[in-house]
């Protein structure tokens, strides 16, 4: 097994637990929002919530069962 499936495993198992909390994965992005905020002095606020709201898309959309 090499790196890249090893890498790949973890991104599944990631987003397993991810559909699995989708609360927590919430609230960890809200914490990562709030702390690159204060790290940029709100200079980037208006990139860093798109960026989150994009992020949350993203895992919302992951834990939707297939259309």
């Amino acid at each position: 097994m090499g790196i890249g499936d090893k890498i790949g495993e973890l991104k599944q198992k990631a987003e397993q637990l991810a559909r699995q909390h989708p609360d927590k994965v919430d609230q960890a992005v809200d914490r990562i929002e709030r702390y690159a905020d204060e790290k940029t002095g709100g200079k980037h606020t208006e990139q860093i919530d798109k960026g989150a709201d994009q992020l949350k898309r993203h895992f919302d959309e992951q834990g939707q069962p297939p259309q």
